[in-house]
């Protein structure tokens, strides 16, 4: 007797297919490509993009997904993109730990859309690369004003999808449809959202957030990095060309400044001081002199990521007195692996180890 299939993959117990989405997943599964699945928050499009891996794995063929939903993901930890891969994945898996992560360093694409546009294309590369010809991509629930526009538009330069699949309340998508446009001769699908869709309040999306980082944290440990080893991405540091210690050192006299670190964007001098608070007269305003404190760098949310720039893991830099040898993150990266790591990515928010977001 075969085994019932809600047995083997447990997330379809609950699941409500309309006809119109199992005929676009067997078009699907039948054509192969990029698949882009779009629609606003509560629309189910996690849930479709799961049906969508679940068809193609049935089938007996490989299939990736990759979600670019930074505040509510399924894959991997909020703030970064996830890249899962079934086999050896098995439908229905949200792992906090997937094939692959992209680190943004913040829960909305607003801000951020050429590194997610960017992350989004590197991530199904990858699958590719895999020789993965089912790739699914599960967009993020920004569907309205100019940063989902540029968003959305991007992605799908970049793609060129093969099917693009729309979930929509009315004709809530018809703007951002119309300025899509169609590629590779597949004009957008609109399929109903289920009738099984929960709406979740913004307390509830905070409450998954934290829930998803304390797990993602729950098993990590102190790494000291070594700070001459690393450089340095996303505002504050890592934006210019280091100072010199005999130009920090400048600046410390003259400014009386308690600096250990500077960088020149070419606009601004940025400055790490070991505290704010004794940091002296402030510069005059034509130096367009920026101090940044050390403390205010802990619990820092960064991305760990290789000579290649590909993630590794996610950290949080701990507080801890200035050393001027080594950062000490907290990370579930292996200890072995922590010599790969050449370069540390800044977030813009703050999460404590037991999941809170910091202010």
């Amino acid at each position: 007797m075969a085994p019932n299939p809600q047995d083997l993959f447990p997330f379809l117990k609950n699941l409500d297919i309309p006809p119109p989405w199992d005929k676009a997943a067997s078009r699907f599964l039948e054509r192969g490509g990029v698949a882009m699945v779009l629609g606003a928050t509560d629309t189910g499009k996690s849930t479709l993009s799961r049906y969508l891996v679940y068809r193609v794995f049935a089938a007996g063929l490989p299939a990736a997904l990759v979600d670019l939903d930074l505040g509510q993901s399924h894959l991997g930890p909020p703030t970064a993109l996830g890249l899962g891969l079934f086999p050896p994945r098995f439908p229905g898996d949200d792992s906090l730990f997937p094939d692959a992560l992209y680190f943004i360093g913040q829960t909305s694409p607003v801000g951020a859309v050429l590194e997610v546009t960017v992350g989004c294309r590197t991530l199904v590369d990858q699958a590719l690369e895999q020789g993965v010809q089912h790739v699914v991509v599960n967009t993020s629930g920004l569907v309205h004003g100019p940063a989902a526009l540029r968003l959305k538009v991007s992605q799908a330069e970049l793609l060129r999808p093969a099917h693009l699949l729309a979930l929509a309340r009315g004709r809530e998508l018809d703007a951002l449809l119309d300025a899509m446009g169609t590629y590779n001769d597949a004009p957008a699908v609109r399929l109903p959202v289920s009738a099984r869709v929960v709406r979740k309040t913004p307390e509830e999306r905070r409450a998954y957030r934290e829930a998803r980082f304390r797990q993602y944290f729950a098993r990590a440990r102190r790494l000291d990095l070594p700070w001459d080893n690393l450089g340095w991405r996303g505002a504050p540091l890592g934006q210019g060309r280091p100072l010199q210690e005999a130009e920090v050192q400048r600046y410390r006299e003259v400014l009386d400044i308690p600096a250990v670190w500077g960088e020149a964007d070419g606009r601004r001098i940025i400055l790490l001081v070991e505290e704010m608070a004794a940091a002296g007269p402030r510069p005059s305003p034509a130096e367009n002199l920026v101090c940044v404190s050390w403390p205010s760098f802990a619990y820092r949310l960064v991305g760990l990521l290789d000579r290649r720039h590909r993630t590794l893991a996610l950290g949080l830099i701990l507080p801890s007195p200035w050393s001027g040898r080594e950062i000490p993150v907290l990370t579930p990266l292996p200890a072995d692996q922590s010599a790969e790591v050449r370069f540390l990515h800044m977030g813009k928010v703050r999460v404590h180890p037991q999941g809170g977001e910091m202010l």
